[in-house]
């Protein structure tokens, strides 16, 4: 798990996706059945970036192959965007099912003192590295909370 230290806030541009969503609740279980879905669909395709996973609450999830703005969408995916705007973001190393701690943490501990609050849109996990060569302890994963400055009153 991150180090709250070690949280940093940046601009990012808007990132294409192929998307699949999750149709079922979110677990662990569900989420990597999901994503070898989607990586099946995607093999062979270059990737522009890391994938991602866009989360929107506890109720919604959705795992992307990132795209070149010139790339054909795959055949039964969705076109989908990781927004641009302002992020907090922190690294999540370890398990993807404890990726959730790691929010948890920016929302309760980093976010109420960091001159921020949250922003609209979905929160953003970036795979920094392929589960299936890199062993569960070496997972990397860029957590990315939409923020906005805090007004000071």
């Amino acid at each position: 798990m991150t180090s709250m230290a070690g949280v940093r806030v940046e601009k990012r541009e808007p990132a294409r996706g192929a998307g699949l969503t999750l149709e079922e609740a979110i677990t662990p279980e569900s989420t990597g059945r999901l994503w070898g879905r989607l990586y099946l669909r995607c093999e062979g395709l270059p990737d522009a970036g890391p994938p991602f996973g866009l989360r929107s609450g506890t109720e919604s999830y959705e795992a992307c192959w990132t795209l070149h703005p010139g790339n054909p969408l795959p055949e039964g995916l969705t076109e989908t965007e990781m927004p641009g705007g302002w992020y907090a973001v922190a690294i999540h190393e370890g398990a993807y099912d404890e990726i959730g701690r790691t929010l948890e943490r920016l929302v309760e501990d980093w976010l109420p003192h960091s001159g921020f609050r949250r922003g609209d849109g979905p929160v953003a996990e970036r795979y920094l590295n392929d589960p299936r060569e890199a062993p569960e302890a070496e997972l990397r994963t860029e957590v990315c909370l939409p923020v906005v400055p805090d007004p000071i009153e």
